[in-house]
């Protein structure tokens, strides 16, 4: 298998990694692949009657809430806010056990659990809670094809048929609009918003010193080495001289996340888009969430959650780098030295 397919250079590594992190969430993330193989038998039992489902859709009236940014620039806990806050439905990590019927099992999820607290609690977008939001992989594979780093950029008549009536399935059985968040769709703005012509766009980007900074501590936990590559755009700079190579690979991958975000937003009506920073977000939640609301027709704040309730989030800002990472960073992206000082 291909590293860019693989996406894991190191799976053992990985586990071992995510069992000593002590985050709850990478925990879950463990436990839902081993539940995975045994939820299998049932989830195929019910594809059939999920695929006549979807083969008799009808068109949704509700819009599809699409998060997309780059990695580690605040997609997730966009995500966790408005899955909460909104009146939305959104694939869950109950039903991402189903890979052949999600739509089943998120119907029969909404009948068994019930409503729990908010949680922003994540590990590199994995979630804790079964309820919880799914970045759904598995899900945009269908069309999107399985390479975690590059998405299709065109899509057969078949497969665009297909993909219509999966949402609006989905939709029309909760009466609600959908809402989800996976990176590698800032990839794929094009082609989705020209196949699902009632998805909208909330964008994410966050100060690019403190994301190239993330992103090259996610490599040292996710892949073990800051030279391997990990995310959206990304390559691995095992064996170059250069021992900061690995800085330059990271900035080059927001830069182009960026830009190619930006070149396909342009053919993408300004009513479907909307801009949102991580800073600005973290420190006024409730008014980004309300405007969202207001901003695309169909959306509304959910009834049962209290939004004057959600506090602001700290940011990150603290540089857990060293100096010579940062000064690259900083000379990359032209931009002044941070007054905050590294360790």
């Amino acid at each position: 298998m291909s590293r860019r397919n693989a996406n894991f250079e190191d799976p053992i590594g990985l586990v071992l990694r995510m069992l000593k992190s002590k985050n709850k969430a990478a925990y879950s993330a463990l436990v839902r692949e081993g539940v995975r193989f045994g939820a299998s038998p049932l989830d195929s039992l019910l594809r059939p009657f999920e695929r006549r489902q979807t083969k008799a859709a009808k068109p949704s009236k509700h819009p599809l809430i699409l998060v997309i940014g780059a990695p580690r620039s605040g997609t997730t806990l966009v995500y966790q806010a408005l899955a909460h806050f909104l009146d939305v439905t959104y694939p869950s990590n109950g039903s991402s056990l189903f890979l052949k019927s999600p739509i089943t099992a998120a119907r029969i999820q909404k009948k068994l659990v019930r409503r729990l607290k908010p949680s922003f609690e994540n590990y590199y977008g994995q979630t804790r809670r079964l309820s919880d939001c799914n970045d759904a992989f598995e899900l945009w594979n269908r069309w999107l094809g399985e390479d975690r780093y590059a998405p299709r950029s065109e899509l057969t008549d078949e497969q665009s048929c297909e993909m219509q009536n999966f949402f609006d399935t989905w939709m029309n059985a909760f009466d609600k609009p959908f809402l989800n968040k996976n990176n590698r769709n800032a990839f794929a703005v094009r082609v989705l918003a020209r196949h699902l012509p009632n998805a909208k766009f909330v964008v994410v980007r966050r100060n690019p010193v403190l994301v190239a900074q993330s992103l090259i501590v996610a490599r040292k936990r996710i892949q073990g080495s800051e030279s391997i590559g990990w995310g959206l755009n990304s390559s691995s700079t095992v064996g170059k001289p250069d021992p900061l190579a690995y800085v330059d690979d990271v900035c080059s991958q927001i830069k182009t996340i960026d830009d190619e975000m930006d070149s396909q937003l342009i053919a993408v009506d300004g009513d479907r888009v909307i801009n949102v920073t991580y800073e600005g977000f973290c420190n006024a939640p409730q008014h980004t969430i309300a405007e969202i609301a207001a901003r695309f027709d169909g959306l509304e704040l959910d009834a049962d959650s209290d939004l004057s309730q959600l506090e602001p989030f700290e940011i990150s800002q603290k540089l857990t780098i060293n100096r010579d990472e940062i000064n690259r960073i900083c000379q990359r992206f032209g931009i002044a030295f941070p007054a905050a000082s590294p360790v």
